[in-house]
């Protein structure tokens, strides 16, 4: 699993943040790139070496020509673009792989609501409906993760960690044919026919409660899918290939055009440097961003920062079964809050936090003032646009107050006339 560096980043401290990227070495740049750099920077200077004391004047020469040949030609590959297009593909596809990669707990929450009984079937019920949903998750793992087909190698090490029953065992295996499909389905199926079995002995109320638990393990079911499917069809080889190989080609060209010559391309003398620094930052740099793109490719593998599927599952049965024992039926006595007899609640903070400033929740432009309060706003039409070009509002009448809904109606005809034809008006003011 990948280092967890929020605790060191909890504050905008450079120190910290510096001590994050010079001592770390698991999952950081470091152990991606460094070996890469150092092969590179060899062959670098074994050309540099030639160059300098192998070669004779007129030798040097024509290779200061060949490296600025190449070093104009090296512009030519869009490397930023297609490398910054292909992270951001792979981020996305590692993004939805992440969404649907299980957590168990709506349907807990759903079979502990729904599925009632305070007997030993009720719970039978409840905790095989977890244990079932769970099974079917360590299947497809097996099948797409090696760090979980490591801890359970066969079907039998599942019944010995305990998470399926012999009897059990031997029904799963009759459903296997001679494709090898996967079975997953088989424990989720399981898991449906004991939601008929719970409402058939009343222990869920009504047959829209058994649809709610029933489209939970749906959905989950759903997710693994997701994640077979992902597995099954791989990001197409033919992209990854390309750029990996425009990024090795790229710098396998560089040892050429980075050289550093004694001359420019004119013949003037230039600052005698050994060390390529800024084509050395070049590659930290781009090859460091194409590790980004190769580690979350696959996050089901072996690496540094690939995701721990035992650590899942193993939090998924113990918070399912949690959920279904000790979380159903088993609420606080209903009892005032504290907060009962105050009109706003008088919130409490430590002595360190109260200090601390907050941003209040309210829109950016919220505490903006635009008008003077003590005087009435004016409102008129919109003006008229003729081909995107606001003609001057027409002369309007003396304003007047628009009348209050509240107000009684005119009682003579005469008033009554009066101001229905003030409101027919388009071009009156009002004024609130």
């Amino acid at each position: 699993m990948t280092v967890n560096y929020h605790n060191l980043s909890r504050e905008p401290s450079p120190f910290r943040f510096y001590r994050l990227l010079v001592f770390t070495w698991k999952s950081s740049i470091w152990k991606a790139v460094l070996p890469l750099l150092f092969v590179w920077l060899i062959i670098y200077h074994v050309i540099s070496f030639v160059y300098r004391f192998a070669l004779d004047e007129g030798q040097q020469r024509t290779f200061e020509h060949v490296v600025y040949f190449f070093r104009g030609k090296l512009v030519y590959v869009p490397l930023e673009f297609l490398l910054g297009y292909f992270v951001t593909i792979i981020y996305n596809r590692w993004k939805d792989l992440y969404l649907n990669i299980g957590f168990i707990d709506n349907v807990g929450l759903m079979t502990a609501e729904y599925v009632r009984g305070h007997g030993e079937m009720g719970r039978r019920i409840r905790r095989n409906i977890m244990r079932y949903c769970e099974v079917a998750q360590i299947l497809l793992f097996r099948d797409i993760s090696l760090r979980v087909r490591r801890r359970f190698p066969t079907l039998e090490s599942i019944v010995a960690a305990g998470f399926l029953l012999p009897e059990e065992l031997e029904q799963l295996e009759k459903y296997d044919d001679k494709n090898e499909n996967p079975r997953q389905w088989v424990p989720l199926r399981w898991a449906q026919e004991l939601c008929v079995e719970a409402r058939h002995r009343g222990l869920i109320e009504s047959d829209y409660y058994q649809q709610v638990v029933v489209n939970e393990i749906r959905t989950w079911k759903t997710n693994l899918e997701w994640l077979r499917n992902y597995d099954w069809t791989p990001f197409p080889m033919i992209y990854p290939t390309v750029v990996s190989l425009m990024v090795h080609v790229h710098f396998a060209v560089a040892l050429i055009a980075r050289q550093l010559t004694f001359r420019d391309s004119k013949g003037t003398e230039l600052l005698d440097v050994y060390f390529p620094y800024m084509e050395s930052l070049e590659f930290f740099f781009y090859m460091g961003w194409l590790k980004v793109s190769e580690v979350m490719l696959n996050p089901f593998g072996e690496d540094d920062d690939d995701w721990e599927g035992n650590a899942l599952i193993d939090r998924n049965i113990t918070m399912g079964l949690m959920i279904v024992d000790q979380g159903f039926n088993n609420p606080p006595s209903l009892k005032r809050d504290v907060f009962w007899d105050e009109h706003t609640p008088h919130l409490l903070y430590t002595e360190d936090s109260a200090r601390m400033p907050q941003t209040r929740y309210a829109g950016s432009v919220s505490h903006i003032n635009l008008v003077d309060l003590s005087k009435k706003v004016p409102m008129i039409p919109r003006a008229f646009s003729v081909d995107g070009f606001v003609t001057d509002l027409p002369k309007f009448a003396a304003p007047r107050r628009r009348r209050n809904t509240d107000e009684p109606f005119a009682r003579d005809d005469a008033q009554a006339s009066t101001r229905t034809q003030r409101s027919n008006d388009p071009y009156e003011v009002f004024y609130y």
